[in-house]
């Protein structure tokens, strides 16, 4: 019995995910939403997910992140600011990244002539959302050059929300295995 209920509590899950990120996808927060970096400094991102920014600067300075175990990754971490930010840096004052980039990598071959995240502006692209707390080293960055503040936002780079079908399944698969597990269970004689 127990078994039961605790595979249909997993179904559930599956099955509010998957129409949450549905209904999200379509109607709300994954859709992608464009900013310009200045307005992202002076405002945020409101309550986007998926986002794509313009007129975001690398400056350059990045943290690497080494992988946990075998099976990890190196995180990638970097601030985004705007070109403001980027002049007043030059010119020796602290700044405020308003996001942290980052994301995972296979290779730190660019660490060796310093070309992770070079000085240059880029179309930022990806998805807000936090890093394991392990892997978030954002704090180290220089801080003579950088201040976090407490409204920082972590975008993953490159990184889109997941695709309608995978959605569609999770919400179809929880739905169809609960079925089955209720009816499989209403079948089975009665002991008393």
């Amino acid at each position: 019995m127990w078994v039961r209920l605790i595979a249909i509590l997993f179904c559930i899950v599956f099955f509010i995910t998957g129409c949450n990120s549905l209904i999200s996808q379509f109607f709300g927060t994954h859709k992608l939403r464009s900013f310009e970096m200045e307005d992202v400094i002076k405002t945020g991102i409101e309550d986007s997910d998926y986002i794509n920014i313009k007129g975001a600067w690398q400056t350059g300075d990045y943290i690497i992140v080494p992988p946990k175990n075998e099976s990890d990754k190196f995180t990638l971490i970097y601030p985004l600011l705007s070109e403001a930010q980027v002049k007043a840096l030059e010119q020796g004052e602290q700044v405020q990244p308003r996001i942290i980039g980052w994301k995972k990598v296979t290779s730190i071959e660019c660490d060796e002539d310093h070309s992770c995240a070079p000085k240059m502006a880029i179309r930022a692209e990806g998805i807000i959302r936090q890093m394991r707390k392990q892997k978030n080293k954002a704090h180290m960055l220089a801080a003579d050059r950088y201040q976090l503040p407490d409204n920082v936002d972590y975008m993953e780079m490159d990184r889109e929300p997941l695709a309608w079908y995978w959605n569609v399944l999770m919400l179809v698969g929880g739905l169809g295995l609960a079925f089955f597990i209720e009816v499989r269970a209403n079948n089975k004689p009665q002991i008393n």
